[in-house]
């Protein structure tokens, strides 16, 4: 009943949001949004963080939203209600909406959408809006548990760990502290992936210095990311490499490990232009990808231009097809000089 709930609640969201652009507009949110919610962008939600593209046409449970952080999403549902790809039975896709989160308009504000697998039993990849509407004093819930949306059978058991790794956000925590009911999701299992736990996940870590630095690129216009994991056997920018392996970890034995992960991140130049990313040109658009080998040898390394890439170029690795729903993301370059590098 829960799954069952969830997922509708999900798919009137979805409904209600046809046309005009998401949430809302983002310029309702400069004129109605509260202190907590700060201004909007235009970008659909009233506080930035929409996307100005609705919902499209036709069945909600076959067509992917219109939201600007989101992947090539090819949905269907299985036999179960479960939604999942169409071209990959055994990837399977949740979207988590706030419980008592609300844009300047009174809707409810959607928190992320996640890619899970169910060969790696592990996340493939999880997309959110970043804006510092989120942001509260709930603190952690610690609310591990597994995804309602997502069958259990492919999640994991426990929160237990193994294989030299602790439990690693994707979407982090303190990213979602407006209320303990939205902190409470990120906490759910489809939300955590084993990360090496010496020298990756950990103070001054690989991981945890990335992190660091992507909350330095939240704006007053939203920063849209997609949080990934990967599987094949990789070397990175600094020549770390990681090759594939099956570990033991929350409650199962079959887990992959992942040999990478990546942010691909979106966001205006200006960070306070008010305009909705749909409606930018690519000269007002910054994208780019941040890709680590998941090892311990990067604990202390900070965030240079030798992890960075273009989004085509993640493409080419993941497979994935990265921020469709904005037409003019600028995808085959990535100026280092845009981010600070």
């Amino acid at each position: 009943m829960i799954k069952i709930f969830s997922l509708i609640a999900a798919l009137a969201l979805m409904a209600s949001c046809i046309e005009e652009g998401g949430f809302g507009t983002g310029e309702s949110g400069q004129q109605q949004g509260t202190a907590q919610q700060g201004t909007g962008d235009n970008n659909g939600n009233g506080n930035g963080n929409g996307d100005g593209n609705g919902n499209g046409s036709g069945s909600a449970a076959a067509e992917m939203p219109g939201w600007a952080e989101l992947p090539v999403m090819d949905l269907t549902k299985d036999t179960e209600g479960y939604l999942v790809s169409q071209s990959d039975r055994d990837l399977y896709y949740a979207m988590h909406i706030c419980p008592d989160v609300k844009d300047a308009k009174g809707n409810l504000a959607r928190n992320y959408t996640v890619a899970y697998s169910a060969v790696f039993h592990c996340p493939v990849w999880i997309a959110a809006p970043r804006h510092s509407m989120y942001e509260g004093d709930s603190g952690r819930t610690e609310a591990y548990g597994r995804d309602p949306d997502v069958p259990y059978s492919i999640q994991y058991s426990s929160k237990s760990t193994g294989g030299g790794c602790n439990k690693g956000h994707m979407l982090g925590s303190a990213e979602r502290t407006a209320s303990k009911a939205t902190n409470n999701q990120v906490f759910y299992y489809t939300n955590i992936a084993p990360q090496l736990s010496s020298g990756f996940n950990t103070g001054s870590g690989g991981w945890n210095l990335l992190e660091e630095w992507v909350d330095g690129q939240v704006c007053r216009d939203t920063l849209y990311e997609v949080i990934g994991c990967y599987f094949e056997e990789f070397v990175d920018g600094y020549k770390e490499y990681q090759s594939p392996s099956l570990i033991s970890f929350g409650g199962r034995d079959d887990v992959s490990m992942p040999t990478m992960f990546y942010y691909a991140l979106l966001r205006t130049k200006n960070g306070s232009s008010g305009k909705a990313v749909k409606n930018c040109s690519a000269d007002e658009l910054k994208c780019a990808a941040f890709v680590r080998a998941h090892t311990n040898g990067l604990k202390g390394q900070k965030v240079t231009k030798t992890e960075m890439m273009s989004i085509a170029d993640l493409e080419k690795i993941t497979g994935f097809t990265y921020f469709p729903n904005v037409p003019n993301a600028p995808k085959t370059v990535a100026n280092a000089s845009d981010w600070g590098l």
